[in-house]
This record gives C-alpha cells, sequence and structure tokens, in this order.
C-alpha cells in the first residue's frame, strides 16, 4: 500500500515540475510580447509631406509617404531615430530688387540698367521639388535631405523634424541667382531697353533670359530644385526718371497747344482774334491778382484793328 502511494508521489512531481516549465516559457514569451511592444513610437507623415527617417548613423534611403510610421524608442545611451519631413508640392520665391524706402534693412537694392539708372523689378520664381517615384529624382530628393537644415517640430519632443524647400533655395542659391538678375539688368542700354523686353514674349524676352539664368545657377551649385517659371513684374524706373519723362510729355502738349493757338490767330488777317485773346489773357491776369487780395489794373497799348471804340458817355 505504502509503495504505490510512493509511486503517484512521483508522477505527481514530474507534472508539477512540467506546469512550472511551461509557466516559465509562458512568462517568457509575454515578457518578450510586452517588451519589444513598448519599443514600437508612432509618427504621422501628413498628406501633403513625404519624409525620411534619420538613425545615428544617417539617412535611411527609403521615402515615407503620408501615413504612421514607426521611429522607434530611445535608446539607453540617448541614441534615436528622427522623422524628417518635407513639403511635397512646389514653392514659390520673390526676389525683389526695391529702393530702400521699401526695403526692410533700408538699403537700396534696385538693378541698374547699362545707363547706371536704378531699376525697381520683382522677380517671382516657382520651383518644383524632385520626382522621387523615379530612381534620379529619388536621389535628388535625398540630397535636399542633406543640405537642409531641420527645425524641431513643436511639441514631437525632437522626435520629428522638418526642411524648407524655400531655406534649401536661400542657402545655396539665392545670392547667385539675384547676381544673375543684376547682370541681365546691366545688358540693357536703358529703362526703354529693358521695358521692351519685359513687354516681349519668346526669344530675347526677359522672361526666357531670366529662366535661362537661373537655372544655369541651379545646375552649377547642384541644387536639387527644378524651376518651373520665372516671371518679372513691376518694373519701373527710378522717380527721378519718370519725372523728367513727365516733364517733358507736358512740354510736348504746351508746345503743341501754343502752336494750336497760333495757327488759329494767324488765319485772322484783321488781328481781331489776336486782341480777343490778348484780353482774355489779361483778364486772367487780373482776376488772379485781385483773388489774392489786390487791387490790379493792366495797361498796355491797343493796336488798331478797327474795332468800335468806347463810350465816352
Amino acid at each position: 500500500m505504502r509503495r504505490r502511494i510512493v509511486v503517484k508521489n512521483k508522477k505527481t512531481e514530474r507534472e508539477e515540475k512540467k506546469m512550472k516549465q511551461f509557466s516559465a516559457r509562458l512568462l517568457f514569451i509575454a515578457t518578450t510580447f510586452v517588451f519589444f511592444g513598448c519599443e514600437a513610437s508612432y509618427h504621422g507623415v501628413p498628406p501633403n509631406d513625404i519624409a525620411m527617417m534619420l538613425t545615428p548613423t544617417g539617412y535611411e534611403d527609403k521615402i515615407y509617404t503620408p501615413g504612421q510610421v514607426d521611429i522607434g524608442q530611445v535608446q539607453a545611451n540617448g541614441s534615436q531615430n528622427r522623422l524628417v519631413l518635407i513639403q511635397r508640392s512646389g514653392i514659390e520665391v520673390k526676389e525683389p530688387f526695391i529702393g530702400k524706402e521699401a526695403s526692410e534693412d533700408k538699403e537700396d537694392h534696385r538693378c541698374l540698367t547699362g545707363d547706371k539708372a536704378p531699376v525697381t523689378l520683382d522677380v517671382r520664381l516657382l520651383f518644383a521639388l524632385p520626382d522621387y517615384e523615379r530612381p534620379e529624382g529619388k536621389k535628388d530628393l535625398a540630397r535636399i535631405f542633406l543640405l537642409g537644415n531641420p527645425k524641431e517640430v513643436e511639441g514631437s519632443a525632437g522626435r520629428v523634424l522638418r526642411i524648407s524647400a524655400d531655406s534649401v533655395y536661400a542657402e545655396q542659391a539665392k545670392q547667385s541667382v539675384r547676381g544673375k538678375i543684376r547682370q541681365i539688368c546691366s545688358g540693357y542700354k536703358d529703362f526703354d531697353a529693358i521695358f521692351s523686353a519685359f513687354a516681349k514674349e519668346g526669344e530675347g524676352s526677359l522672361v526666357i533670359k531670366i529662366e535661362g539664368a537661373v537655372a544655369d545657377v541651379l545646375r552649377e551649385k547642384n541644387v536639387p530644385l527644378r524651376l518651373v517659371s520665372g516671371f518679372p513684374s513691376n518694373l519701373k524706373p527710378d522717380p527721378s526718371v519718370t519725372d523728367a519723362i513727365a516733364a517733358q510729355q507736358v512740354a510736348e502738349k504746351r508746345v503743341e497747344a501754343i502752336q494750336t493757338i497760333t495757327d488759329f490767330l494767324d488765319k485772322d488777317s484783321t488781328g481781331t482774334r489776336r486782341l480777343v485773346y490778348q484780353m482774355q489773357v489779361w483778364q486772367e491776369i487780373v482776376a488772379k491778382g485781385n483773388a489774392n487780395g489786390h487791387n490790379t489794373i493792366f495797361l498796355s497799348s491797343v493796336p488798331q484793328v478797327g474795332i468800335l471804340p468806347l463810350s465816352q458817355k
């Protein structure tokens, strides 16, 4: 009877041992699941953006489209991945060449034509990002991420950064582009010449020259942005030039008016028209003098033209 009880106890011990081993394995699996589950850290790529992953050793060779991206947790040594965003749409840049009154730094940034006369001009440039669906475009887009200076996205605890394509243009091409545009302006003799090119379309126009110059800068500087269009606007001469042109036009109109009056008066051989006109002028002179509080009398000889004398009564 005792022998059978002992055998039963050994069997029970083996079963208990197996149960403990199973429980230990189950606990290990559960612990591993919880551990790795906590390693995930998801951040979103907005609809109008694309992204690349910046790891401690550099950028991954992958473009992330809108959606959720697991960037992992911060490691014990502080190393971490960061999600770097950039807009998918193109960018528009305005290059103003304006006087010191309108500029923020109160410096004169106008262009000069060949005669050294300042010209006010705005140039609007539209750029597109590379097509990342093509191998070459993907390589160019990766270069934009390398050239850009990422800024932390607010509320991301430094895990999400953003690159502005505008800043890439500003840091890599802006000054060269402005220099090229100044060279184009100086190639025109005067304002009339540059205005003629401004109004022209096609070959030889100011638009074509500016677009060609900007494309050359992007190629020379290896800036991976594609120029869509470059359009000049608000082309104006220096105010002194405008005033001189206006004064000249006024003088020309005055000469034309004098000639018209002279021709009209000369057609009257009796001299009556001339005398009436002269008296009207005198009347205006006297009226202006009296309007200023003066009693004005105008004395002049009157030629004999056969008009009726004034009454002596």
